[in-house]
């Protein structure tokens, strides 16, 4: 009896190729039609020069990691008792003499500084006193000169016409010099139109 040497293999499919398709792997093109329609392509892919940039990457890695190796831990470092004596330094530093600089060196240029400052603000309260106090503001006199020129017979006759009855005056004398005291100024009292 002659044992066929595919005999171990009766129970598992085999991979049969008729004219260049294997009919094993078709069985998944037709149960999942949607997965067999994304087409094929590389996913996995290189940038370009990758592997003539590979050996000057991976020299320049290497020179790192020597570089690294020869430097410390710690490349700035402090003297010891540095801290313990900062303080007293620094100390030491602000109570330096302090230099004192004379503002006047001679007493004519004294005296000379304080003669220009009193001339200043003498000439300064001459000007201010001399100049007339502006009484009036712009408003004022514009509505002063647009009452003047309003005739006076076009005054007597408004007031004749207004309906607008005026209430008895009933206060004193006292009244009316208070009031004219307290709202007028002695200029515009003084003053003539």
């Amino acid at each position: 009896m002659m044992i066929s040497p595919f005999k171990p293999f009766a129970n598992k499919s085999i991979n049969i190729r008729v004219m260049g398709k294997n009919l094993e792997n078709e069985d998944w093109r037709e149960e999942a039609p949607t997965l067999s329609g994304i087409p094929v392509k590389a996913v996995f892919a290189v940038p370009d020069d990758y592997f003539k940039q590979l050996s000057e990457s991976i020299e320049a890695k290497i020179a790192v990691e020597k570089l690294k190796s020869t430097i410390d831990d710690q490349p700035f470092a402090v003297p010891d008792g540095y801290f313990d004596r900062l303080q007293g330094d620094i100390l030491a530093k602000t109570k330096a003499p302090a230099k004192i600089l004379q503002l006047w060196r001679s007493s004519v240029l004294k005296y000379a500084s304080a003669a220009c400052f009193v001339l200043v603000a003498g000439l300064g309260v001459y000007f201010n006193l001399e100049q007339p106090q502006q009484a009036l503001s712009n408003a004022e006199i514009a509505n002063e000169q647009m009452l003047f020129d309003i005739d006076e017979e076009t005054i007597i006759e408004h007031l004749q016409n207004s309906t607008v009855a005026t209430p008895p005056i009933s206060s004193d004398q006292s009244d009316l010099e208070n009031y004219i005291l307290n709202n007028f100024s002695t200029t515009e009292l003084t003053s003539e139109y």
